[in-house]
């Protein structure tokens, strides 16, 4: 049995009641594993596994454009579970802004409210 030492776990939509699917990293601090939790169960049973420098590998390869990566087997499931534990692992330490966005702002300096060079920042 191994821990996941950080985790993100959903309803698995294919699964009976309560299903869940877990993606996480091992405690190796290098394996990602996707694992399925029937309902009411507190263990999971893997799925498959890969390692961060795999995903991350293909990650490149995909956005080269490289045929043959875009055709892997689970590379859906390969990338959002990589996406999925990364931003959890990011956002725990503190990567991200806390709480909601302003929803005029979206991030670029363009779109902050903020006087140009020839406005009064009173007006």
């Amino acid at each position: 049995m191994n821990r996941l030492t950080v985790h993100v776990e959903v309803p698995d939509l294919a699964g009976g009641e309560g299903a869940r699917r877990v993606a996480g990293v091992l405690d190796d601090l290098e394996t990602i594993c996707v694992a399925l939790k029937a309902g009411g169960e507190e263990q999971a049973v893997s799925e498959f596994s890969f390692s961060i420098g795999e995903a991350a590998a293909l990650s490149r390869a995909c956005l080269s454009g490289d045929r043959r990566a875009l055709t892997t087997p689970g590379l859906a499931r390969i990338l959002s579970a990589s996406v999925a534990v990364l931003f959890r692992v990011a956002h725990h330490a503190g990567a991200f802004r806390h709480g909601d966005l302003d929803e005029r702002d979206a991030g670029h300096d363009d779109d902050r409210q903020q006087a140009g060079r020839d406005e009064d920042p009173g007006d």
